[in-house]
């Protein structure tokens, strides 16, 4: 009875344990290629993902030209400011808007003193009543500019890095103005770290005229861009995940809200960053276009992808409340040269109009420019005919560009069904862009979604991911939603001959305004969080393989897919039970050896944060192979990946 108990206690101790699962495959029985361009990003100004967040800049409204979508109002421009006289001192001060850097930078602030000083404070993007908003690390420098101009005026223009005092924790530097328009540049080198502010003070007497203020890490990536450059810790984190294009700018921000001056207009993105004319963004805040269609260009070269630009129909957004109506078809042909534009501009000879800007700013040689999307989640009959005049110009006179159509928001229904009548009839050439974003055990249930779609016209998932019930304010990226997005990738690689493009969405989110969740990368002014999506992307971006391998699973209850290289086998199985899962393979045409695995597991429920940022995270192993077998134990809850030599 003793031992009988004994070994009860044990069999409740030991972890759950399923069936053994047996896959079979040659690696030598290829299905079909693998798209090379499967897996990528899709970037969008939302959540702060831009200003705020990828682009360097520190200072919030730093040429004071912010303003709300609706009801905009004066205010507005001195958003992220603090001004005041210094202690019982005099000073006036207001916004012009004439006479500025540049009419689509107009707006600047007129300082006027006697015998007096004041002190203008930016407070970055993410300030409280206790601390400032300019993040800066002891002893790294930061690059500083602002443009100046006097008007009688005999005193100093002081700037520096300060606390919640106002007092330095950086080098002060002195400026002398001139008569007309200039730039000043300085670097500020802060003594401690902090959540600061930069402070500029003016004292003397008479007129100085104050815009365009910068401030930047010198170790940002792009740095002799126009536009400035971008977050170093960010722009790794994208590179690491291999990918093979880049989607930009939106989403909803390309097509804009409300009305049609909010559309996105490229050429308003372009040359000096001075004079990119700023823009409200639909998701909140303001775009500067410092990160503009030129630096996205760099960006995508910068970190291995195609790019991928996404231009208006002629139509605001679909989905909000539009106060303006839709282009006409002759509004349309005319709106048509800006794509022709803004494909020269990509592609164009230095000697060309466009393609000499592209020179101009620092880059002669052309882009590799093959797609472009030409609206965004788009729908119905006046879409499609806005789009085929769009795309008969272009195909026109750039016959080798691939057009990508929308299909519209939604995976299932009317709506999607009527978008792909009217693509088979009308566009079956071009590519399809899906978007959808699910409740997470849909994707479970749709893994063979691709499966019985006809092999003619590609798809492009532009959007998706796996959506899990709201935890407070948000949508949680925790491990059961990678999961099940891994458990969908696996059919998404198994029809790679048709899904030619796939990319997660939203990329990036700002930890203190989020407006969508969930989101594959966290910041906030300090860190970065990779979420378990991220870690799924990145696993298989990293062993996409070039063909799918026929192979056999005997477990219903698993998903994969084998893939393989010229000098590697993959296999990716995911685990979605609670319980691990003996698991053997059956290699025709694999030699003896060893192979790498990757594996992600946990609790379904987990998520990573800034105060544990590695909860989970993938674990790296071996596993050998001999006689065309190889054993492996599936850990519950989980996505493993195994890497088998063929050479």
């Amino acid at each position: 009875m003793r031992r009988m108990l004994a070994s009860l206690m044990l069999l409740v101790l030991l972890p759950a344990v399923s069936m053994a699962a047996t896959l079979s495959a040659d690696a030598n029985a290829v299905a079909h290629e693998i798209s090379d361009t499967l897996y990528g990003l899709f970037f969008e100004d939302i959540n702060y993902a831009a200003d705020g967040g990828l682009y360097a800049e520190l200072l919030l409204n730093r040429s004071f030209e912010y303003q709300k979508i609706l009801n905009p109002q004066r205010a507005d421009r001195y958003t992220g400011w603090n001004i005041n006289a210094l202690p019982f001192q005099k000073a006036d001060w207001q916004l012009m808007e004439e006479g500025g850097l540049h009419p689509n930078n107009p707006h600047y602030l007129s300082v006027s003193l006697q015998d007096s000083g004041m002190r203008m404070m930016n407070q970055g993007y993410c300030s409280s009543a206790l601390s400032g908003g300019v993040y800066v690390e002891a002893g790294k420098n930061y690059d500083f500019s602002l443009y100046l101009r006097r008007e009688d005026f005999t005193g100093t223009v002081t700037a520096f890095i300060a606390n919640a005092g106002a007092q330095p924790i950086s080098n002060s530097v002195t400026f002398d103005a001139d008569a007309e328009w200039k730039k000043y540049t300085a670097v500020l080198t802060p003594e401690k770290t902090a959540d600061a502010w930069l402070c500029v003070t003016v004292e003397g007497s008479g007129r100085m005229d104050v815009d365009m203020l910068s401030l930047m890490p010198q170790d940002r990536i792009g740095r002799d861009w126009p536009g400035g450059g971008l977050r170093s810790d960010l722009v790794e984190a994208l590179r690491d995940l291999k990918p093979a294009f880049l989607r930009f700018p939106g989403g909803c921000v390309a097509e804009g809200s409300y009305y049609r001056e909010n559309a996105y207009n490229w050429k308003d993105t372009v040359g000096p960053v001075e004079q990119r004319r700023e823009n409200p963004n639909t998701w909140g805040g303001m775009q500067t276009y410092g990160l503009g269609y030129y630096e996205y260009f760099c960006l995508a070269e910068e970190i291995g992808a195609l790019p991928l630009p996404v231009v208006h129909a002629g139509m605001l957004c679909q989905a909000r409340d539009r106060q303006d109506t839709d282009y006409t078809p002759d509004e349309v042909r005319a709106y048509a040269q800006d794509i022709l534009d803004l494909i020269e501009f990509a592609t164009g000879d230095t000697d060309t109009v466009w393609g000499g800007l592209r020179a101009r700013m620092g880059h002669p040689a052309p882009f590799d420019l093959r797609y472009i999307a030409i609206g965004n989640e788009n729908w119905g009959t006046a879409y499609f005919t806005r789009y085929g005049i769009l795309r008969k110009i272009v195909k026109e006179k750039y016959p080798d560009i691939t057009c990508i159509v929308a299909a519209g928001p939604v995976a299932e229904g009317t709506l999607i069904r009527d978008s792909w009548n009217q693509i088979r009839t009308r566009f079956p050439d071009d590519v399809v862009d899906e978007h959808y974003y699910m409740e997470s055990n849909w994707f479970l249930k749709n893994t063979g979604r691709y499966d019985s779609y006809p092999r003619t016209t590609k798809v492009f998932l532009g959007e998706y991911a796996a959506h899990e019930p709201v935890q407070g304010s948000r949508r949680p990226n925790n491990l059961h939603a990678a999961l099940c997005e891994a458990a969908y990738m696996t059919g998404l690689e198994r029809n790679s001959d048709l899904v030619i493009m796939a990319a997660y969405a939203p990329l990036l989110a700002r930890e203190e305004k989020p407006a969508w969740t969930p989101d594959l990368i966290w910041f906030n002014e300090k860190a970065v969080v990779l979420t378990p999506s991220y870690h799924v992307q990145k696993m298989f971006a990293n062993t996409v393989g070039d063909q799918v391998v026929e192979s056999a699973l005997d477990d219903g209850k698993l998903y994969h897919v084998v893939t393989r290289t010229d000098t590697h086998l993959q296999i990716k199985v995911v685990n979605m039970q609670e319980e691990e899962v003996p698991f053997s393979m059956r290699l025709s045409h694999v030699p003896d050896g060893e192979g790498m695995v990757t594996c992600l597991s946990g609790t379904p429920k987990h998520t990573n944060s800034f105060v544990k940022p590695e909860k989970v995270i993938p674990v790296q192993n071996r596993c050998a192979v001999s006689g065309g077998s190889a054993e492996y134990v599936l850990p519950a809850s989980s996505v493993t990946i195994f890497e088998f030599p063929l050479k």
